[in-house]
């Protein structure tokens, strides 16, 4: 089966690390109720840095060429990088530290120096786990380029190099000792618990609309991709249409089926903020948990034909009525979007919603609690 360039990309970066990024982002809200101030920021770094170590390992991937499968792409001599260092400097050390051969040897180290001091600062390891993860990642690293991303790629594209193993460990290790010698003046890296019962800012209510559509586009996109690469050729000229279908099909089930079935009513992008919507109420009075209706209403309204501007590739628009719907959001009292007051629903926390298990008892919440502040759309 012949796959492009474009289909691997898609893959690889643009699905593959949202799927390992957005569990992380729902992970710290279940987890601490909020995520703000230093810890956010140490969070986001970490998500940076795994798509970066993605990118930096796999892209960008060269033309198919004869050309691109010439040569050995195997390095099994360990310690072959050092004899290169030394004869890249003729005996000279200033030289040697000045090659490209020793920039790359240093580059290997510095790239895994963050997961060591993560390892550390973050999540509080030891030394031992450190180096396994370090080697572990490498190894995968090693194995992905050596096997041509798994068969994906016609050759190895990249030297699997059994150095890379020894320099990437000693860069994770390095990063643990770093951060054991500078943890201690930095703040802490752990977000304290918190009650998550205010009502949710417009930017986190945002983020998981935004969340919802990457889903939809995304997975959509790779679907559509799959189904026409398996097709015969002439499906090639409906690849638009057999796209559109795939991103309509992961909107209803993201953001109609999925609520439908579950208790809270929430899509998965407010699952993952741990958010959920809730039917309104008067103006001091307590909210009840969103019914079919709302569900139906708020995705006939919204989800379905932004899933169709984004298939017919107008996101640009989706942008722009989400800017507008953000903004509408902003000025009322409440903070309510005009998709909620459509759906005739409020997004408030998880844990504030009524009858939510979380080791208290229920609260009930007004509408103006859950509308909250900042900018962003909300829905």
């Amino acid at each position: 089966m012949h796959i492009t360039e474009s289909v691997i990309t898609l893959v690889l970066f643009a699905l593959l690390a949202p799927v390992a990024i957005l569990p992380w982002i729902g992970w710290h809200y279940a987890h601490y109720g909020r995520l703000r101030g230093w810890s956010a920021m140490i969070a986001g770094a970490a998500a940076l840095y795994l798509c970066g170590v993605l990118a930096f390992t796999l892209f960008p991937l060269p033309p198919r060429t004869a050309a691109a499968c010439v040569g050995d792409h195997h390095q099994l001599r360990p310690l072959a990088s050092v004899a290169d260092v030394l004869r890249a400097g003729h005996g000279d050390l200033v030289t040697s530290v000045t090659s490209t051969e020793f920039a790359q040897v240093a580059l290997n180290v510095v790239l895994f120096v963050p997961l060591g001091f993560l390892v550390r600062y973050r999540f509080r390891r030891g030394l031992p786990v450190t180096a396994l993860l370090g080697l572990g990642g490498s190894l995968l690293i090693e194995l992905t380029q050596g096997t041509a991303v798994f068969g994906l790629y016609p050759c190895p594209y990249r030297v699997a190099d059994v150095d890379d193993l020894m320099t990437n460990t000693l860069g994770a290790v390095a990063g643990w000792l770093i951060a054991v010698a500078v943890g201690r003046v930095l703040p802490s890296a752990v977000p304290d618990h918190v009650e998550d019962l205010a009502g949710p800012r417009l930017l986190r209510r945002g983020l998981a609309m935004i969340s919802d559509l990457a889903l939809a586009a995304i997975a959509g996109s790779a679907v559509g991709g799959a189904l026409t690469l398996l097709a015969e050729p002439p499906a090639h000229h409906y690849r638009t249409l057999v796209d559109l279908v795939a991103i309509v099909a992961v909107a209803l089930a993201t953001t109609l089926v999925v609520p439908l079935l579950r208790r809270d009513r929430a899509t998965v992008g407010q699952v993952i903020f741990a958010l959920a919507p809730a039917r309104a109420a008067a103006a001091g009075g307590s909210l009840a948990v969103a019914g079919p209706a709302n569900v139906v209403r708020r995705f006939v309204g919204w989800w379905l034909p932004a899933a169709v501007l984004i298939g017919v590739e107008h996101t640009n628009v989706v942008a722009a009525v989400m800017l507008l719907l953000g903004i509408a959001a902003r000025v009322r009292h409440d903070r309510r979007s005009p998709v909620g007051l459509l759906a005739g629903t409020v997004t408030t926390t998880r844990a504030a919603l009524p009858g939510h298990d979380h080791g208290r008892q229920p609260q009930p919440v007004t509408a103006v609690s859950a509308g909250g502040g900042g900018t962003g759309p909300a829905d």
